[in-house]
């Protein structure tokens, strides 16, 4: 997995992480995220429109989390990615010329995160 190092540092702080796998479908996403208790963090690994609408949705209904979606070769979005990007809470990127490919999305800097693997 990458980023093991901030993940790693985000559990040590005994909050609860969800991470979402690459083929979970929107339905097994949106039951997890609702089910989970108390839950901190929601780790998305790969940029998929059904995940990210589904904790979209979620935030939307009221939950309580902090959103972030890493990747290490961000899409070419389209306009509802796009939408779903600027959604998210923190970007997490491997290198910098993926970081300048979502600032020119126009996604907030506050919101990208550059982390060496």
């Amino acid at each position: 997995m990458q980023n093991v190092k901030n993940l790693n540092t985000i559990l040590k702080l005994k909050s609860k992480l969800l991470t979402i796998k690459a083929n979970t479908p929107l339905s097994s996403t949106f039951r997890r995220i609702n089910k989970g208790k108390n839950l901190d963090f929601v780790y998305v690994e790969k940029p998929q429109n059904t995940q990210m609408a589904a904790v979209l949705t979620s935030r939307l209904l009221g939950r309580k989390f902090i959103w972030i979606q890493g990747f290490s070769n961000p899409p070419i979005p389209n306009l509802v990615e796009k939408f779903l990007l600027t959604q998210a809470d923190k970007l997490i990127v491997s290198d910098i010329k993926n970081a300048n490919k979502l600032k020119r999305l126009g996604i907030s800097r506050s919101k990208i995160q550059l982390i060496k693997s």
